[in-house]
């Protein structure tokens, strides 16, 4: 496929992150891309199960079509982006349509208006399951103990605002001072006292170990696709594998993320296991609705691709997901 002249030109850092003012447009646009459930259905449990098919179709025809990016730097990052967002939207949209004090047919019946009725009802089934309550419920208490300390960059992500000091003074920024810009007011005093106790730790431990240590012992262990004073996209191996002040407390570090990538796998073992029962349950549901309507031959929208009745979107080979 050739560049068309009407593209957005991208600007990455040396971490595959976009920056400058080009960052601004495509995380909008992909805000965008993530609200049109054309592209990717409510229905998936969560953004693993979304087909690749869906993501590939959409990063081709619709990414690259309007922005400068290539497959083996910025796909990853582009794709991660659309899961967060998708997963957020999902979100806000439940919470707009999705009302509590009536019951799941009540609910299913007043599904949003761009969206089928047959996904509403598997997405609000899932939903309103007592498992995925209890689980929003401890991420949800989980989440609001971990916001006490906020940052101030606003809509500005770490790496546009790292970028743009590194130009500015001609040198790398650290992930320790980034922690700095990023938690303190335009008046050069920390947000809160959480905030300025945590630098200080940071500070202290720096004097006896590596960046890496000193964040792992002060803010514990990092999260596969951010890293504390890096940003979305960014795992701890890159950092780990990039920095020169790496000692013997990166093999710890490095024990640790592979017992967390042992327990990811372990958990998505889990997740497939219950994924079974999930779908017995959705396809009873939609085989008692066709025996109500009278519609001999409704499929589950999951595993195949359904009738001319089902609204599930088709991949390559067909036609492709709804794009902007």
């Amino acid at each position: 496929m050739t560049d068309s002249p009407t593209k957005i030109l991208t600007q990455w850092n040396r971490n595959n992150q976009p920056v400058g003012d080009s960052s601004s447009l495509l995380a909008g646009f992909l805000g965008q891309v993530a609200s049109n459930f054309g592209n990717f259905p409510v229905l998936y449990e969560s953004w693993t199960q979304v087909p690749e098919q869906y993501k590939n179709n959409v990063y081709v025809n619709t990414i690259q079509a309007n922005f400068v990016v290539n497959d083996v730097e910025h796909k990853q990052y582009i794709l991660g982006s659309l899961g967060k967002k998708w997963k957020d939207k999902r979100c806000r949209l439940f919470d707009k349509f999705h009302n509590w004090e009536q019951s799941v047919e009540e609910n299913i019946e007043n599904h949003p208006p761009h969206i089928p009725q047959d996904h509403w009802a598997i997405f609000v089934r899932y939903r309103r399951s007592a498992k995925t309550m209890v689980e929003i419920a401890n991420k949800n208490a989980a989440n609001r103990a971990k916001l006490v300390i906020p940052h101030s960059l606003g809509s500005k992500t770490l790496a546009r605002k790292r970028n743009e000091l590194e130009v500015m003074h001609g040198r790398e920024f650290s992930r320790a001072e980034m922690y700095q810009v990023s938690h303190k007011k335009p008046d050069g005093s920390f947000v809160n006292e959480e905030a300025r106790e945590l630098h200080e730790k940071l500070q202290d431990e720096l004097q006896n170990c590596s960046e890496n240590e000193a964040f792992l012992r002060v803010c514990g262990k990092e999260h596969p696709g951010y890293v504390r004073g890096m940003g979305l996209g960014v795992s701890p191996s890159q950092v780990i594998g990039s920095s020169s002040r790496a000692t013997s407390s990166t093999t710890s570090f490095e024990s640790n993320e592979r017992i967390e990538q042992m327990q990811a796998e372990i958990n998505s073992l889990k997740a497939q296991v219950a994924e079974v029962d999930v779908l017995k349950q959705q396809i009873a549901f939609l085989m008692q609705r066709a025996n109500r309507d009278q519609t001999p031959d409704l499929e589950s929208p999951i595993n195949k691709r359904s009738s001319e009745g089902s609204h599930i979107p088709e991949g390559p080979g067909g036609d492709s997901p709804a794009t902007i």
